[in-house]
This record gives structure tokens, sequence and C-alpha cells, in this order.
């Protein structure tokens, strides 16, 4: 059964701060198809994946936002694209318009135009993020359940702090280094995404201590080896569901897991769908002419 919290405050009537379009929080227990979204189709959307994910796939390359994901949605796109999964997640979004002249409230015009430029520029679905994108969300959606006399001031000001938020991390992205170690080790995981690997041989392979490894690795990708090594064997579990016509246990098999029943138990741990159910899922898109 279905578990789902849909929590949305709209212009003009329902949101304390003006300029927002809408604002609001997303909960789901199921997979579902990427659809329009329920606020209409007007403004830039900028969310925070709490949990969860979101895959795209476009007929040959797989994308996935895994948690702690910034989600960017252009004006016009449907939720996440119309080649989307949403997963089982905990959303966060805001959505709402650049002035096509004049400033922000509560801004410069100088400051409005630098952020609207910037934003342009962003052409990544999704990107990592940091914690503090949650708080700031999760202090949106607090002013404007129990608003008080100077709410509008301060969600106003948490505003502001999200744009800035989102374009420092997007920015942080691009400066991004990853050390050689790391990346030797991301090619040897890579390699080996048939097969189960443990941390101290990708370690090894980096030429560090187990320890430090894991620690450094963590550091540089923002998951630790062993979440990376099972991403990208669930990676390869997907293209092949949505590409071949084999058997489950013939894809556990190719994939270097003991049983198909241990291959199955990890799928639907990993993705929310069993196998079968994520195989049926993106054939039916597929098939609608949703792609």
């Amino acid at each position: 059964m279905n578990t789902e919290v849909f929590e949305m405050y709209r212009r003009p009537n329902f949101v304390v701060l003006p300029e927002l379009g809408s604002l609001g929080m997303f909960v789901t227990s199921e997979s579902r198809i990427g659809g329009e979204r329920r606020d209409g189709p007007d403004g830039l959307e900028l969310g925070y994946l709490e949990s969860g994910s979101v895959e795209w796939w476009d007929g040959s390359t797989l994308d996935e936002a895994r948690p702690g994901s910034i989600l960017v949605d252009k004006p016009g796109d449907w939720q996440g694209g119309t080649n989307a999964i949403v997963h089982p997640c905990t959303r966060y979004w805001l959505r709402f318009n650049f002035p096509e002249t004049g400033a922000l409230e509560g801004l410069p015009l100088s400051t409005t135009e630098a952020l609207s430029k910037a934003f342009r520029k962003i052409d990544r679905r999704h990107f990592p993020g940091s914690g503090k994108i949650r708080e700031l969300f999760q202090g949106l959606l607090s002013e404007q359940r129990q608003p008080t006399q100077y709410s509008e001031d301060l969600a106003r000001s948490l505003f502001h702090q999200v744009l800035i938020a989102v374009l420092r991390d997007h920015d942080w992205l691009k400066r991004r280094q990853i050390s050689d170690a790391t990346a030797h080790a991301l090619a040897y995981l890579d390699e080996h995404s048939c097969q189960e690997i443990r941390v101290e041989d990708a370690a090894r392979c980096a030429g560090l201590s187990t320890g430090y490894f894991h620690d450094l690795f963590l550091r540089e990708t923002g998951m630790t080896p062993s979440r990376y090594h099972l991403q990208q064997r669930m990676g390869r579990a997907k293209q092949s569901l949505i590409k071949q016509d084999g058997t489950v246990t013939e894809i556990a098999m190719d994939l270097g897991f003991s049983s198909s029943q241990y291959f199955s138990t990890t799928f639907k741990k990993v993705v929310g769908l069993t196998p079968a159910q994520y195989r049926t899922l993106r054939r039916g898109q597929e098939s609608s002419g949703v792609t």
C-alpha cells in the first residue's frame, strides 16, 4: 500500500512569500513515472532529495539522483522530466520566476540579474547538495505552516539563501578534484561491477589502507566504496532489464550474484521495486510513447 504525503502551498492565496509560485514537500513509498507538475508547468523549480532516488533513461544512458541531491526542473519540464521514474523518496521543492524586468523583492537589481544568469547556465538535472539546503527548505515550510508577524521577512531571507546555496554547490561540483587514488579505485570498481568486491581489494588498488581509503573515497565522492559499487551493479541490472529479454536469474548470474533470490532482494532494497516490477514499469513507459 502506497504511503503518500503531498504538502503544497500555491500562489496567490496560500504562500507566505508572494514571489514563490509554490512551495512544498512530497513523500511517497511507491515508484511512479514522472508526470506533469501538479502546480503547473511555469517557473523554475528547485528541489532537494532528502531520501530515495529519481532516475532518467534516454534510451541508452541511465542517470540517477541519489539522497542529498539538488533537483533542477526548468520552466515547462515535467516533474523530473518525461523519461523519469520517481522512486520512494522524500523531496522538498519551491517554484518561482525571475522577473523579466526589475529585481527580486529584497535584492538589488544587479544581484537579481547575476543570479538569473547563473541559473540559466545550469545544464544538469541534479547534482550533490549540502545538508544546509534541507535545513533551509524545512525553515521555509515552518514559516509557511505557522506564519507570524515577521514570517514573510524570514521566509524571504531563507529563499535567498536557497538560491545562493544551490549555486555554490553547483560551483563546488565544477571545482571538485578527485585524487589519483580515488580515480584508480573508481575505475577498478567500474571494471568489476559484475562481481562481488571487498573494500580491501579497492583500497589495495588505490595503494591505501582500508580505513584511510574509505574516508577519502567518502569525502571525494559523497558515498562509501561499498555503496558506490552496489549502485553501479544496480545500474547495470537496470540497463539489462530494460534492454535485454533475459530472465531475472540470467541477469543475476551475469552480475555475479550467488542466486536470483539474493539479487531480487538486493534490487528491491535499493530500488524499491522487484526486478520484474521495474522492467514492467520501464517497458510500459516506452510502449506508451513516454521516453
